[in-house]
């Protein structure tokens, strides 16, 4: 089984460039979609990065009020909190040299009413109508078009893409393997186990739902009443789409990173290995420590610097970007030594930083270790020897600077 990968980062203080954001508007299936489209400030034709949103009536935000429910249960320290997490990563996006088109959702814009006849490709499909937009504005660089997905988006996009030869990349952000009725079903018993509910009634529902589901798949989905406002046999269209996603991203064949976020209850970790051991045409593969489903930490409403400092840094080994310096570099003056190591690591600089923290994260982005006040200047061990032998990911805490390096414990 191939190993999750890290990158060195360092996340350092950050100047913020001006942006220019313009309200837009473009047809799907007869359908208005209303959205907004961000460039850096000044001209140029700009690489463009258009998010393709997860399940639910979602708005160009990704806009999410933390409350009640299960809300005090998974994430107490973000209860009352208003997430707005694809805004924050489009701002960091832009900041970085991308243009980034988000949009509404037609769920959020039309009743489900207005939106009959359903169809799989009206209610999944409207970042096709999306890539031709942009397309025909002068600011994009239409050599450079990348599909961002989010949960849900993640497993549209190799669908859409295997098609085409406009698409340069792929980025998959806690995107599932599991088809979306299994995952469905694993959220309802583990959310009920997780915050002590009903765990019988839960496995009820979920059982219900995969039987459902097993029969859309089939020639008599013609028979089975709507659900969630959607016709049996569209459910059909849509799992022939996403089911296969891992071999769509192999039939894309693109540049595609993956991104697994350590404390997401709604995609599990597990998801992002299964992606490892199913895809081959990519090695990019990571998993960014401490953030929940939505981008953030688990008591933090603000999407993490750490993930969209990777996908920057990732971006741009696939597009150039005009006229924005580069925000995130890599320092090889750090030193860790020895790596491998067997007992202890020491980590030393040649800053004036005099000590900082270090916390050290297991291949699936779980803390197993936390030390404060590491002298670095003088190269003071940290000592892991009770770690079993296997990869890890050292984050060294600075006070302008995170750097995350991978560490092999023999």
């Amino acid at each position: 089984m191939k190993l999750i990968f890290s990158l060195i980062l360092i996340l350092g203080l950050k100047a913020i460039n001006a942006q220019q954001s313009y309200p837009i508007h473009f047809t799907h299936d007869g359908k208005t979609v209303n959205g907004t489209f961000t460039t850096p400030d000044g001209t140029g034709r700009f690489p463009t990065v258009i998010i393709n949103p997860g399940s639910g009536p979602n708005d160009r935000d990704g806009t999410l009020l933390l409350s009640g429910g299960n809300t005090e249960c998974l994430y107490p320290e973000l209860n009352g909190e208003t997430l707005k997490p694809y805004k924050e990563l489009a701002d960091a996006l832009v900041d970085s040299g991308f243009a980034v088109l988000r949009y509404d959702k037609l769920e959020f814009t039309y009743t489900a009413t207005q939106l009959i006849p359903v169809t799989f490709h009206k209610l999944w499909l409207p970042v096709e109508s999306a890539i031709a937009y942009v397309k025909t504005r002068s600011d994009v660089d239409t050599s450079c078009l990348v599909l961002l997905g989010h949960s849900e988006g993640s497993s549209l996009i190799p669908f859409i893409a295997k098609g085409r030869s406009d698409i340069k990349a792929l980025i998959s952000v806690a995107g599932p393997r599991t088809p979306f009725d299994s995952i469905l079903a694993y959220q309802l018993v583990e959310f009920a186990r997780m915050c002590d509910g009903d765990t019988l009634t839960a496995q009820m529902q979920a059982d219900q739902i995969l039987d459902y589901y097993s029969i859309a798949r089939t020639s008599n989905c013609s028979a089975l009443p709507p659900l969630f406002g959607v016709a049996g046999c569209v459910w059909r269209d849509y799992f022939e789409a996403t089911d296969p996603v891992a071999t769509n991203y192999n039939l894309s064949n693109l540049p595609t990173l993956f991104i697994g976020l350590g404390l997401d209850v709604n995609v599990p970790q597990s998801e992002l290995i299964r992606f490892q051991n199913e895809v081959t045409i990519t090695d990019d593969f990571w998993s960014i420590p401490g953030l929940i489903h939505y981008m953030t930490p688990n008591d933090d409403p603000h999407v993490s610097e750490t993930l969209t400092d990777t996908i920057i840094y990732w971006l741009k080994q696939q597009c150039e970007t005009v006229g924005i310096e580069p925000d995130v570099v890599e320092i090889n003056e750090i030193n860790i030594f020895p790596n491998p190591f067997t007992e202890s690591i020491s980590i030393s600089m040649p800053y004036n930083e005099l000590n900082g923290n270090v916390t050290v994260y297991n291949a699936l982005g779980q803390i197993v270790s936390k030390a404060d006040k590491i002298d670095f200047q003088n190269g003071s061990p940290v000592d892991l020897s009770y770690l079993m032998s296997g990869v890890y990911f050292m984050g060294i805490n600075l006070k302008n600077y995170k750097v995350i390096r991978r560490i092999v414990k023999q």
